[in-house]
């Protein structure tokens, strides 16, 4: 029998089958989605591989063909037929090698790590100056050094002189492979089965009243049964001596037993029961249970406002999964809203849920990923990469707050979450739901035109109201002298806020590196007309720069639009509102929530439990205090520069300002107490601004998409990005330039357009250059093969360091 085996290696030179001999003894063992160990390459380095099917023959011929040397995980598959799957169709999807993908779908911290020694072998030889040197290092080193502290030392010439040092036989190489399982071992004993020495050992420690502690330990321990050590200490009210003394004697039997971390503790959370409905969730829950039921199955687009009860939605509909004996998986966009949810799933589900995100330990996260394979949870909430825990039989796949940008990925594979789970739906025959009060243009478009199921919740549930909006305009401030961050109004709301000893949130509407250029009196934000889009502030070269075609134009020293010498670009940040925040408000208890202050396992929920308990009075932070969390008694919320997030320099700019603006709103009153929020902007009559204001999603979708149409931007179009990056500035210029040519030359052909190149929006990022350039077009299957030849093309041409980075936006 041949196993094929997908090697651990990133490379496009070896993106492909390699066939193994599976020896006689593993022919009951090996099957596919197994790690195994194979000797790969002229050296016969041992390499980490991942099996992907099996077969009972092979072309490789028989003298050359090698077998596989070690079967890892216990003989366990780490790879699911649905995961496996999903994972070949991914690097069909997002143009990676197989290994990338597998890399993505497996639990992080499995892989095996290789060191390659130069090692003395004892023998002597007439070396040269360099040889002797290096011998002298190995000398000094023990006998043994790994090649890579050798590479630093020796340089370039390191291959050579360890050439030579072999070929005299005085140092050879040897491989050393390592794995960490990151198991949690736990000590139990048991009384030894040796009935006379048990005896002995009870009568002597009877009569020695020095031997209490050993009397009460073997008083402890009931015949036949085991107990853990941790358990006996204080069951017998002894320390580790007594029970060491017994172990040696071998009075006590010692066994070690592999336990799964658990990420919570049940007792810290009091149960729920499932709340009464509303007419809205009822017929909301009817429609997804027959959905759910069918054979074909639609994605499910759940819009509902803030406040609606979506949570309570995804609940019910997952208990109804699981009872039929499924699983569920949901996900969360941010690590901030993972304790919230995690709260109220744990109040519900006990000891059925867990989560998994990159704060907990890679031992606790791939104990959870051991529960998910086991079937001791049923439910796993997390980011996006909880999309691929190994349940047997998943039922439902929740993604909350479907809308956010975390949901695509920004490492290789470049995946959109949305469309991974739509294809593992697919597979698996789970139900794809996607929830949120400000679902993205594309997803309402395909739900509006009856490719998703739509399902609308339009009210608040508990009886609470949408809160009053209020818009400042900061032109009409800046007139009457205030400079503050803060418009008088809202000040003002904020001491009455804290008379009344009522809570307030205070919203920056900022994400991503860029500043823009606007009039400080007329508002108007500084656009490329071809685009669209906000020009990027450069402050090195004091330019404009358009990060989608390129162009690139001066600081204009008064405003196009009204004349005004009153221009600057905007970027503040939290620390900033913070300090504004105590100047103006010394009395209140202030808390920030920022990448700066939530370091750290329980970072978010630490800052989250501070608030909800009302040790503070007031709340600062970007995005992630602006989705997801509901406090009773916050009663006002603040969200302080609206432009900042409406001028990202994208074709998605409104959209994303639209959704931060109507989702930091959504977190005020959502108790028994009325709600205001306050909308400080330059531009109070974008259309974004005005439906976020009026909380209406259907005026804003039904003005964007007029716009995106005008443009033919997604989803009337796709756009492909190409991300170019080396370290090499100049060999990155040359490789975007001729891309761009080799695209211009065939764009008319192909149907497509063109759109760059330009500087990335971050031009330099760990060491490397990084330039882009985008193509537009109709038909996905044209656009992705015209972006592939054309990529290929230009490799040709330039240097092989250069990276080509592929993704589809839309």
């Amino acid at each position: 029998m041949y196993a094929q085996v997908i090697i651990d290696a990133n490379h496009a030179e070896v993106d492909r089958v390699f066939d193994y001999r599976v020896p006689a003894q593993w022919e009951e063992e090996v099957c596919v989605g197994l790690r195994v160990m194979v000797p790969f390459g002229q050296r016969n380095t041992k390499r980490e591989g991942y099996v992907i099917a099996l077969t009972e023959t092979t072309e490789v011929p028989a003298g050359k063909i090698k077998e596989i040397v070690e079967i890892l995980d216990e003989g366990r598959p780490i790879l699911t037929p649905s995961i496996l799957e999903l994972a070949k169709w991914m690097k069909k999807e997002y143009f990676c090698t197989l290994n990338q993908c597998l890399q993505a779908v497996m639990p992080a911290g499995i892989r095996t790590k290789s060191v390659w020694y130069a090692e003395l072998t004892g023998q002597t030889a007439e070396l040269s100056e360099k040889e002797q040197q290096m011998a002298d290092v190995l000398i000094e080193q023990g006998g043994a050094v790994p090649l890579r502290e050798l590479e630093q030392i020796f340089g370039n010439r390191t291959e050579y002189i360890l050439r030579c040092l072999q070929e005299k036989k005085v140092v050879r190489l040897h491989q050393k492979t390592t794995r960490s399982t990151y198991k949690k071992e736990k000590r139990y004993v048991s009384l030894t089965e040796n009935e006379e020495l048990l005896i002995a050992a009870k009568e002597k420690a009877e009569k020695d009243k020095r031997l209490a502690g050993q009397l009460r330990v073997l008083s402890a321990i009931c015949p036949g049964e085991s107990i853990s050590v941790e358990e006996l200490k204080e069951k017998a009210t002894v320390t580790d001596s007594p029970i060491h003394t017994l172990l040696q004697k071998g009075i006590l039997v010692e066994q070690r037993r592999q336990e799964k971390r658990d990420v919570f503790q049940l007792e810290d959370y009091t149960p729920t029961q499932p709340f009464y409905p509303t007419p809205e969730q009822a017929q909301a829950l009817t429609l997804l249970r027959e959905e759910e039921e069918k054979e074909q199955k639609r994605p499910v687009l759940l819009h509902g406002v803030t406040g609606s009860g979506k949570t309570e939605i995804y609940m019910q509909l997952i208990e109804h999964v699981i009872m039929a004996g499924k699983q569920a998986i949901v996900l969360v966009p941010e690590i901030s809203l993972t304790p919230q949810i995690m709260e109220r799933f744990i109040s519900r589900f006990g000891k059925r849920v867990s989560v998994t995100h990159s704060r907990l330990s890679l031992g606790e996260r791939l104990d959870q990923w051991r529960k998910a394979r086991d079937g001791e949870i049923s439910i796993i909430i997390g980011p996006r990469s909880a999309l691929f825990m190994p349940f047997s039989n998943l039922g439902v796949i929740v993604m909350d707050e479907c809308h956010e940008s975390s949901y695509i990925s920004d490492v290789t594979p470049k995946y959109h979450t949305r469309e991974v789970a739509r294809k593992l739906s697919e597979l698996t025959g789970a139900l794809l739901v996607m929830g949120s009060a400000t679902p993205d243009i594309d997803s309402y478009h395909r739900a509006v035109t009856g490719e998703f199921l739509l399902l609308q919740l339009k009210e608040r549930t508990k009886g609470s109201t949408l809160p009053e909006v209020f818009v400042t305009d900061m032109r009409k401030e800046l007139e009457d002298g205030n400079r503050s961050a803060f418009g008088l109004p809202l000040q003002q709301a904020i001491r009455e806020n804290l008379e009344k000893g009522q809570q307030t949130m205070l919203f920056l509407n900022r994400r991503g590196y860029s500043t823009f250029v606007s009039c400080r009196k007329c508002g108007e934000a500084l656009t490329c007309p071809s685009c669209n889009v906000s020009y990027t502030y450069h402050a090195s070269d004091k330019a404009l720069v358009c990060h989608y075609c390129g162009k690139e134009v001066p600081v204009p020293k008064t405003c196009p639009s009204c004349g005004s010498h009153y221009i600057r670009y905007f970027g503040t940040g939290t620390q900033k509102i913070e300090e504004e925040t105590r100047r103006l408000f010394p009395e209140a208890s202030v808390l920030r929530m920022d990448a700066d202050t939530t370091t750290g396992k329980n970072g978010h929920a630490r800052i989250l439990e501070l608030f909800g308990k009302g040790k503070a009075d007031i709340l600062i932070g970007t995005q992630m205090i602006a989705k997801g969390h509901d406090f009773p008694n916050v009663t006002l919320v603040g969200i302080l520069a609206a432009d900042l997030s409406l001028n990202l320099g994208t074709y998605q700019a409104a959209e994303t300002c639209f959704q931060l603006i109507t989702q930091a709103a959504g977190r005020a009153g959502r108790g028994e107490l009325a709600g205001r929020v306050f909308i400080q902007t330059y531009q109070p009559e974008n259309h974004a601004i005005r439906m976020a204001a009026a909380q209406d999603y259907e005026g804003f979708y039904q003005e964007e998409i007029l716009l995106r149409q005008a443009m033919e931007y997604p989803p009337f179009s796709h756009i492909f990005s190409v991300l170019i990056t080396g370290e090499m500035e100049q060999e990155v210029i040359l490789a975007a330039q001729r891309l761009g040519a080799y695209m211009n030359h065939y764009a008319e052909r192909a149907g497509c357009t063109v759109v760059g190149p330009a500087p990335a929006p971050l031009p330099k990022f760990r060491g490397e250059f990084r330039w882009q350039i985008f193509a537009k077009g109709t038909d996905a299957d044209r656009l992705k093969a015209f972006v592939l030849y054309t990529v290929e093309q230009t490799k040709k041409d330039v240097s092989r360091e250069i990276r080509f980075h592929l993704a589809f936006l839309a």
